[in-house]
């Protein structure tokens, strides 16, 4: 109803502005202003006077419509806005239903969030399908997923300094942490700072200029500050993994694992293998409650510990780790408030892309969850001799068989259809 009594409307008006026109032959102004002209200034009467002549000579130069040709062609307009705007009606019914059903789909499978909290917190894109290609196979997974890298660096490098003379410290503990939301699981990747993967070389300003297959350790050496050399990293591990998603990064100085087990009132472990050279205290066959000295040595030492090797203190580190684990779950229960201390405690000492909001709901995931355990990617240990330094450097080459089983059994990896040809 509202486009015939327009179409009338505007009729009425087109007619009336004719009229008008032919009224100005007269000479007056005031068929001008019809038009919609306005004149504010003491010259305007000259400048209209100029104005209305070049107009009224183009009329004349070419036909004037009818006013049933200017009906019909409004008619016209009338019609194709009617079926533009009732197509993207339908087209918008479309999407909006089968969002709805994708949604409904998802929340029966257990995928979604109970809360509107929660559905806030996860990203985007993890609710849509994501992909990995691993070993020339490309693989998709349709599970939300949440993972994010936890580092923990030595004492190397120079990062007190800047620009060229700006070095990162070495990467020497690396997990990354798993969050399945669709099956209610977590499990933990533990990666072997040796791993020979591509390594992205970086300048001051935080460019790359090359890669190269380097320790997975080396990549937060690079870059102009702590933060690139920690996004270097996650990148090295993104593309290991099959350039997976990270949602972000973790990263604390080994030197300050006291801190942490002083917040959870140390961690009992086993101690099996020999401190003797580096820590006394630690006696084989006893079981300890770590205070935060013997917390350092026991997750930090490696050369002057049992056989020197990084494979030994990982397993020292898995160790510490399902200890510390099960002393946050209790701290939590006494106190709900012991995530979000706990990190505004390491704060000043933490590089991370991180919020406390975050820790907090990863630990209550780890609360509430299954923990599917500590995974690690098999492989072969070397050590390989650097004439330029002299000194021999201990090298692990994943089996890229292995980095594959694990993927799958963390993300449901399924291969991806192919498109059939026409």
């Amino acid at each position: 109803m509202q486009g015939n009594d327009g179409s009338r409307e505007n009729q009425e008006t087109v007619e009336k502005a004719g009229t008008d026109e032919r009224m100005h032959g007269t000479g007056s102004g005031s068929g001008h202003h019809e038009h919609g002209h306005s004149h504010e200034s003491s010259s305007g009467h000259h400048e209209h006077s100029h104005v209305h002549k070049k107009h009224h000579r183009h009329h004349k130069k070419r036909r004037e419509e009818t006013p049933a040709e200017i009906r019909k062609k409004k008619q016209l307009h009338a019609v194709l806005f009617t079926v533009t705007a009732a197509v993207l009606v339908i087209l918008f019914w479309l999407a909006l239903k089968n969002a709805e059903g994708m949604l409904i789909k998802k929340k029966l499978e257990g995928a979604l969030p109970e809360t509107e909290e929660e559905m806030t917190e996860i990203p985007m894109y993890r609710q849509v399908q994501g992909k990995v290609k691993l070993n020339g196979t490309t693989y998709t997974y349709d599970h939300i997923i949440e993972s994010w890298l936890f580092i923990g660096t030595d004492a190397s490098g120079n990062e007190q300094g800047t620009g060229e003379d700006y070095h990162g410290a070495m990467a020497d503990f690396l997990v990354l942490a798993v969050f399945d939301k669709t099956d209610q699981t977590y499990a933990l990747l533990q990666l072997d700072r040796n791993t020979v993967t591509d390594v992205k070389m970086m300048q001051p300003d935080g460019t790359a200029y090359a890669s190269a297959d380097m320790p997975l350790c080396t990549a937060h050496w690079y870059g102009g500050n702590p933060e690139q050399g920690c996004e270097n990293t996650v990148d090295a591990v993104s593309r290991l993994l099959g350039k997976v998603e990270i949602d972000g990064y973790y990263c604390l100085g080994m030197e300050d694992i006291g801190t942490l087990n002083h917040a959870v009132g140390g961690v009992e472990v086993t101690i099996e293998d020999d401190f003797s050279e580096s820590d006394p205290t630690l006696k084989i066959g006893e079981t300890v409650l770590l205070n935060d000295e013997q917390a350092v040595s026991y997750v930090r030492g490696r050369m002057d510990v049992a056989d020197g090797t990084n494979t030994n203190r990982m397993k020292r580190q898995r160790q510490y780790m399902e200890a510390y684990l099960a002393k946050v779950k209790e701290k939590t229960k006494e106190h709900s408030s012991f995530i979000n201390d706990l990190y505004h405690q390491l704060l000043d000492l933490a590089v991370t892309t991180m919020t406390g909001r975050d820790l907090s709901r990863l630990a209550k995931r780890v609360d509430q969850g299954e923990n599917l355990g500590i995974f690690t990617i098999e492989g072969e240990n070397t050590r390989e001799y650097s004439e330029e330094e002299g000194v021999y450097h201990a090298r692990f080459y994943p089996d890229k068989s292995s980095i594959e089983e694990v993927m799958k059994e963390l993300y449901h990896l399924k291969p991806q259809e192919k498109k059939n040809k026409k």
